[in-house]
């Protein structure tokens, strides 16, 4: 019965991801830029704050010659651009060229979006594209800020707004997961686990009591709590290790293990 409640607890589990640190922080704001490039059929995605610091930006590896003249457009106008948004607060604008459309939105008092699409765009059917730039807006800004994605903190956006950050919390969570202090915990736990296992049963045997543990658990060791690994160290000592080395053995890891585990998750808070 533990073993069916922790596999349905598992399957509920919505794992997404917060900004805690930098280099998370970054790259939450350059998978926005490339979805909202990718989504909108623009060519590249410039955040820039009203200083004329480049935050974060998407722009093809290859840039066709179209797209270069207008990159360098922007560069030389970027000046009068930051001022615009720095004395007047500009909060929407679109700039027709001859073969080049740029959109300009605000992404607070500090900072602006800037959307290039090289090639004139029809301003009487924009209105799909204008709604997912004020949205992205509005994402960024949140993100930008320093706020946490949970449920509190997007309390008062648009539907929209909160399901595009609940996505990028959950693409957050796919691509640097493994790059966090949750998940290098527990491979540090893993390991030192390994070693004890074989230790005692030998190294032919520690895949099997491992896998079989994790297997009755209904779980693995990436996204193990500290109760979930406790359970996991006694049912692999008392269903395995009992079983291959005898009770004397079982009970000498399970007083020594034990204690040291507990020692151990106490200093990873």
């Amino acid at each position: 019965m533990r073993r069916r409640e922790m596999a349905e607890t598992k399957k509920k589990i919505d794992k997404t991801l917060d900004a805690d640190n930098a280099m998370l922080l970054k790259h939450l704001l350059d998978m926005e830029l490339r979805r909202l490039r990718e989504d909108n059929g623009i060519d590249i995605v410039l955040f820039i704050g009203v200083d004329g610091r480049t935050f974060a930006s998407n722009i093809p590896n290859v840039l066709s010659a179209p797209q270069f003249r207008l990159l360098n457009l922007i560069k030389g106008n970027l000046p009068y651009i930051c001022g615009q948004l720095y004395a007047e607060n500009l909060k929407f604008s679109i700039q027709q060229y001859k073969h080049s459309t740029v959109i300009i939105t605000g992404v607070g008092d500090n900072a602006f979006l800037a959307s290039l699409i090289a090639k004139e765009v029809d301003l009487t059917n924009v209105q799909g594209l204008v709604k997912s730039l004020l949205r992205s807006s509005t994402v960024l800004r949140h993100v930008f800020e320093l706020r946490p994605l949970t449920a509190g903190a997007m309390q008062g956006y648009d539907p929209e707004v909160v399901d595009e950050l609940k996505k990028l919390s959950r693409l957050l969570f796919v691509e640097k997961f493994e790059d966090t202090r949750g998940f290098k915990r527990n491979q540090e736990l893993l390991a030192d686990f390994k070693k004890k296992i074989g230790s005692v049963v030998g190294v032919g045997n520690v895949e099997e009591v491992v896998t079989l543990t994790f297997n009755e658990l209904g779980t693995n060791f990436a996204y193990m709590t500290n109760e979930q690994w406790m359970a996991f160290l006694k049912m692999a000592i008392d269903q395995h290790i009992r079983k291959l080395r005898g009770d004397l053995v079982a009970d000498e890891c399970a007083n020594t293990w034990i204690p040291e585990l507990e020692r151990k998750l106490k200093s990873f808070v």
